[in-house]
């Protein structure tokens, strides 16, 4: 096998009438593709896409808390978290400091783990580490 790049990350939803507004109006992310018939919607998330996926047979995955998360960079991690908790989305960490980074961590509506991040360096996306 020879991996050449990650085309996108996925998250398994239950209902995407309810999941495509929060990831479109509340995270602000860009709807790229929406197959309401098939169960999948894509949004882009630089460099890279973000999938949604309804929950079906085909799909062994279930919604919810799988141990995966997506990192998304933000520019204020702490304002980003209290903007979310206002409009009423679960915190699942409150924002810390480790150093490096600051974070925080918020559910969808399936309870999919989104953290909010900011690389204290300034940088985002994917870093090389052999420039």
């Amino acid at each position: 096998m020879n991996a050449k790049a990650t085309d996108f990350v996925i998250n398994t939803v239950t209902d995407l009438s309810e999941s495509v507004p929060f990831y479109r109006d509340t995270l602000g992310l860009e709807l790229e593709m929406l197959n309401e018939e098939g169960g999948f919607a894509e949004f882009a998330l630089p460099p890279t896409t973000l999938a949604l996926g309804e929950a079906n047979p085909q799909m062994p995955v279930s919604p919810g808390e799988g141990g995966t998360s997506i990192a998304m960079a933000v520019d204020d991690v702490e304002a980003a978290t209290e903007e979310l908790r206002d409009e009423g989305t679960t915190v699942l960490m409150d924002p810390v400091e480790t150093g490096v980074c600051h974070m925080a961590m918020v559910a969808d509506p399936d309870g999919n783990p989104i953290m909010l991040h900011k690389r204290n360096d300034g940088t985002h996306g994917r870093v090389d580490p052999f420039p």
